[in-house]
């Protein structure tokens, strides 16, 4: 049985019908982003994603920490480099125990050093794919890929191969 919480507070549950797993999956990977990534403060994402993450998250973004905590400092540091970050979803696609959200994340570098790149002002905008698997009502493995290649030509970072430059180039659909 799959209990959600993405939707209440952290002491409130949910026993969905197993039906309703694919949508409760569904509407935790959107409360990540809604309750969490796109929060208003430092405080209001940590207690969002202490919602919807497990305390012993899996991570397996080889340039984040391990765990929720992990996951909460490195959120963190993409605000210090970006203060008007913004994470907008495209699609949102659940099993009975895993979702996948495909989304785009925006701003401008004005804040701190983003990946050790000073802030310029520039304008980023790329697409991430993430995937979670579900236990407990909660997120608990994450695998995701950025579109690391676009990101860097728009912090402006130089030597990347060609076929990288030209396709960031290229005008995304989304």
């Amino acid at each position: 049985m799959v209990t959600a919480t993405a939707c209440n507070d952290e002491n409130e549950t949910v026993t969905p019908k197993s039906s309703d797993r694919t949508a409760a999956n569904a509407a935790l990977g959107r409360a990540f982003f809604e309750e969490g990534l796109n929060a208003d403060s430092p405080a209001a994402r940590a207690a969002g994603f202490r919602r919807v993450v497990s305390p012993d998250y899996q991570q397996y973004n080889a340039i984040a920490p391990p765990g929720r905590d992990g996951l909460i400092g490195f959120v963190e540091e993409f605000y210090k480099a970006i203060p008007n970050l913004n994470a907008v979803i495209h699609d949102v696609f659940a099993t009975e125990d895993r979702v996948v959200v495909r989304w785009t994340i925006s701003g401008n570098v004005t804040g701190a050093p983003f990946l050790g790149a000073a802030p310029q002002g520039q304008r980023l905008e790329f697409d991430v794919i993430d995937i979670w698997t579900i236990r407990n009502g909660q997120l608990y493995e994450h695998w995701d890929q950025f579109d690391w290649p676009r990101c860097f030509i728009q912090m402006g970072i130089q030597g990347l191969p060609a076929p990288f430059i030209e396709a960031a180039g290229r005008p995304v659909r989304r």
